[in-house]
């Protein structure tokens, strides 16, 4: 496979990623954070440090790294509906609104009645009608209450969803809730992701609930979310090598704090539309910076996924199913890349989920996964005594086997296979229709996990008041 980007770019993007993290400098809006620096041999001034190049080779040594010559299966994967989106598509009205607490509860319902989800995450963040005393707390508390997926949360700890503004407190009162809730205290048990705040800084309340999840214990996923033009250069290479040298930075001082910390690395970043100032997710451009990201951090053999479904528009439209495939397909053609994540549903860029689309998203994945996997190819010694009497009776409808059918032909419930003939049956032609008959069926089959008496009694102190047992 000819590759997007060569060895030899990559590796002088890495030089160059060096480069900028000793000589332009990283703010670290930390003083704690600045100091350990200071006492490793970096150079401080101000807030920026200077990060020398031992420090940062010395991180990449005792990171846990991943082995990415070892042969998997390429498919397509959910971590879970909308991401971290804060506003809903009613797909009804077609308004768009502030997500609310009946609105995370339906997506964990859906998240919860997939296969091909695999992951749990506040995908409805910060949502009207959260009471809780610590918002934050309490939708990590929903996470565990409504899902018996792996915590891997993209949501962090805020100054406005902390109790008394305490990011840090708020975070590791948050990670200790998992870890009582799992009665699990010397292995992680879930994963934090922390996105830094471009450009080349980590601000205070990012560097929070990273000293929380150190502190816990928790695996983190550093990644950059950058916008070509804003926060980032305006070239493809510069705002991948930006943000490369920014996780880089995120890194040593993990590794500083704790060395060996399992940590992971991300790309969220893309170009921005200069005529809009909004994100462009949906676009090749966005998915080649995450390809070469990728293909930095697989040089250095550092753990690193790719994401797609992404989506800008704000309609269930041509263009949101436009992006939603390419965007997942795309890496699969730029690099020897096994998985791709999906956050079905996503749109406007991060900003919105739609139910209707996570639905239609994951449609399209099962049809992405037949593509990548294939079927298996077998020569049938029985053929030539089929055809026969294919010829004779004129037809193989009555002759075939259903089940050899079924093996290579994907049959799918929602998408329009039935021609001109049947345009005037909703039920089976138009789209909405019927994948409002998808949605009441998962949410009509979703059970709520089992709990024991003492993890009831752990969560019920937390949960908002609507989410109480």
């Amino acid at each position: 496979m000819r590759k997007f980007v060569d060895d030899v770019t990559i590796q002088n993007a890495y030089m160059q990623a060096l480069e900028i993290i000793e000589s332009v400098g990283v703010r670290f809006e930390s003083e704690v954070v600045r100091e350990l620096f200071k006492k490793q041999g970096a150079r401080v001034e101000g807030d920026k440090v200077f990060i020398p190049r031992h420090l940062i080779e010395a991180a990449l040594e005792s990171t846990p790294k991943l082995d990415y010559s070892v042969p998997a299966k390429k498919r397509v994967v959910a971590a879970t509906p909308f991401s971290n989106a804060p506003f809903i598509l009613d797909d009804d009205t077609g308004a768009i609104r502030r997500c609310n607490i009946e609105d995370a509860i339906k997506m964990y319902q859906i998240n919860e009645t997939s296969s091909l989800y695999d992951c749990a995450n506040p995908g409805c963040a910060d949502p009207e009608g959260n009471d809780a005393p610590d918002q934050f707390i309490a939708q990590m508390a929903m996470v565990l209450k409504y899902s018996d997926k792996y915590p891997s949360i993209g949501l962090r700890a805020t100054g406005s969803n902390s109790q008394n503004g305490d990011v840090y407190g708020s975070a590791r009162r948050a990670f200790r809730l998992v870890r009582e809730f799992y009665d699990v205290w010397d292995e992680p048990v879930m994963t934090q992701g922390i996105c830094p705040n471009p450009p080349l800084a980590y601000d205070r309340e990012c560097l929070d609930n990273l000293c929380a999840a150190i502190d816990e214990q928790q695996a983190i996923s550093i990644f950059p979310c950058s916008l070509g033009f804003m926060t980032a250069p305006e070239s493809i290479m510069g705002t991948v090598i930006h943000d490369f040298a920014m996780a880089l930075a995120g890194l040593a001082f993990i590794q500083l704090k704790s060395p060996g910390h399992p940590t992971s690395l991300c790309e969220f970043s893309t170009i921005s539309n200069i005529q809009t100032l909004q994100p462009n997710y949906g676009s090749t451009e966005g998915v080649f910076i995450q390809v070469i990201f990728y293909e930095l951090c697989k040089f250095l053999s550092l753990p690193c996924a790719i994401c797609g479904s992404y989506g800008d528009g704000t309609a269930v439209d041509y263009q949101a199913g436009m992006e939603a495939l390419l965007t997942t397909m795309l890496p699969f053609s730029l690099t020897e890349v096994n998985e791709v994540w999906c956050y079905p549903g996503i749109m406007a860029g991060f900003s919105c989920g739609s139910f209707h689309k996570a639905i239609l998203d994951e449609e399209m994945m099962r049809n992405t996964n037949r593509m990548l996997q294939g079927v298996e190819m077998k020569i049938d010694p029985k053929l030539p005594g089929l055809l026969a009497d294919g010829q004779d009776a004129g037809s193989f409808l009555g002759i075939g086997s259903m089940d050899t059918y079924r093996r290579d032909n994907y049959l799918t419930k929602i998408f329009n296979k039935w021609g001109i003939s049947q345009v005037d049956y909703a039920e089976k032609t138009n789209l909405a229709y019927k994948v409002h008959q998808v949605l009441e069926s998962r949410i009509a089959t979703y059970q709520l996990p089992e709990r024991s008496t003492a993890q009831k009694r752990l969560l019920q102190q937390y949960l908002p008041s609507k989410c109480q047992y």
